[in-house]
């Protein structure tokens, strides 16, 4: 894992008096916090799903809809540390998910073209109005006082798109092969900003002698952003083959290098090493040495600048599902087998950077060695195996299956383990439940309810010709 203070360049004011006796407090007047995503199991249609006389336009979307909560919650404690927060608004949405589909005869089977949005999801949040009230003990004698206020916006953006392109014919009544591929694109964005506005007194004492000073840190000399983005491309194949009632497809696995940057800025009083967020001194007389008291007496602070560059992977499992016809045209039963897992992880491209001093401050540039980035973004979902039962009865549609699923994130492997009193191996069984409806012909139109793994409303209209 990377270490912690490397990226705590937004939240630093929190953790500024590590080893120190503190009792510092946050009182967060507001908190908003909004969560959106969508997800499109269209991405799993198999290329020999699809009519083979005659021509279809379709397109489907989720339909948008909104939640929010507003509660008073005390968060708890981090260290020596409390925060409270008295007025809380949560809001969580499906954003609008689309997804086009055309397919036509062509040279005795079908030719097809979908454009996707598979995955997406948007985590924003504010702190306004918020109150920083530090005052705390240091150990021998001496005290610091700090309060002001602080305002936090926070934002981080994913989406996953694909284009397909596809051919399926029969080269006998009772054989049928298809072949598509699809294109992915990857992208990424990350941005915070943190700007305090602290004031207050420094006492301290010692053999050295007493003394008692005021200290002020507005947000032009303590701060904190970060701003980030990545983009990325990949192709994946995937084939099919039926023979009579049983199907076999196969979609091979890729491997996405989204490339880009993420640049941190941030700025911290001079009592506080900006390389590791720990205190210069902590001993009372270390205050009165002349050359550390002028320097607190003139505010001074300590900057880093950190520009890097290491590249986002993106890993695509490869998975084979076979499926067997119980009832043709009515009722299937499908066993699916997932080899790898997908994944997110940062890849160090040696160009990271960071300095250090500021043209307010005498510190000395921090270490400017390669960064550790190891464990920053270290995501791995692992969805092992699938069996679905999938049926069809005039307009209603649906599927009843279960699926085995855990989580590692960073060093902490199999996060789901326990959770669910059946499992596989260690991986708790999730179920799989969705139904639909559809009605009209030439003109048709759907609506599907997913309701696990990932709840979603989606409706859509096609055009048979």
């Amino acid at each position: 894992m990377v270490s912690r203070p490397r990226w705590q360049a937004l939240t630093a004011v929190l953790f500024l008096f590590q080893g120190v006796r503190s009792q510092p407090l946050l009182l967060i007047g507001k908190a908003d916090a909004a969560l959106s995503g969508a997800f499109s199991y269209e991405f799993l249609k198999s290329p020999l799903s699809r009519p083979f006389d005659q021509g279809s336009a379709e397109i489907s979307l989720n339909l948008p809809f909104n939640a929010s909560a507003q509660a008073q919650k005390f968060i708890g404690s981090f260290a020596d540390s409390a925060v409270v927060i008295p007025e809380l608004f949560a809001r969580v949405s499906q954003d609008l998910n689309a997804h086009v589909d055309v397919s036509a005869p062509v040279f005795g089977g079908v030719i097809f073209f979908a454009a996707r949005e598979n995955a997406s999801l948007r985590v924003a949040g504010a702190l306004g109005n918020t109150t920083f009230n530090l005052d705390t003990t240091l150990e021998g004698s001496g005290s610091i006082l700090l309060k002001g206020s602080i305002h936090m916006p926070l934002l981080f953006e994913m989406h996953w798109r694909s284009l397909s392109f596809g051919y399926a014919f029969r080269p006998v009544p009772w054989v049928t092969l298809g072949f598509q591929v699809h294109k992915h694109q990857f992208s990424a964005r990350t941005s915070g900003d943190l700007k305090p506005d602290l004031s207050g007194r420094i006492s301290v004492g010692g053999d050295a002698g007493n003394t008692s000073f005021l200290v002020e840190y507005p947000d032009n000399k303590v701060y904190g952003t970060a701003d980030g983005a990545y983009q990325g491309a990949a192709w994946s194949p995937e084939m099919a083959v039926g023979v009579g009632p049983i199907r076999l497809v196969s979609r091979m696995g890729a491997r996405m290098s989204a490339k880009g940057h993420v640049d941190v800025n941030y700025s911290v009083p001079y009592f506080i090493d900006p390389g590791t967020f720990e205190p210069r001194f902590t001993e009372p007389d270390s205050f009165l040495a002349s050359d550390n008291l002028r320097r607190l007496l003139n505010g001074e602070t300590g900057k880093r600048n950190i520009h890097i560059q290491d590249r986002l992977i993106l890993t695509l499992p490869q998975s084979h599902t076979v499926t067997v016809d119980l009832w043709p045209g009515k009722l299937s039963l499908s066993y699916s087998k997932v080899f790898g897992h997908v994944s997110i992880h940062m890849e160090p491209s040696g160009e990271a950077a960071p300095s250090g001093g500021s043209a307010d401050t005498t510190v000395a540039p921090a270490d400017s060695d390669g960064l550790d980035t190891k464990g920053f973004v270290d995501f791995d979902l692992f969805p092992d195996q699938v069996l679905c039962l999938s049926g069809k009865f005039g307009w209603f549609h649906g599927d009843l299956g279960v699926h085995s699923l855990n989580i590692d994130y960073g060093e902490r492997s199999h996060l789901l383990s326990g959770l669910s009193p059946l499992e596989w191996d260690g991986d708790p069984l999730v179920p799989i439940l969705d139904f639909g409806f559809t009605w009209g012909y030439p003109l048709i139109f759907s609506t599907d309810f997913y309701v696990s793994p990932l709840p979603a409303v989606r409706s859509g209209v096609s055009y048979a010709f």
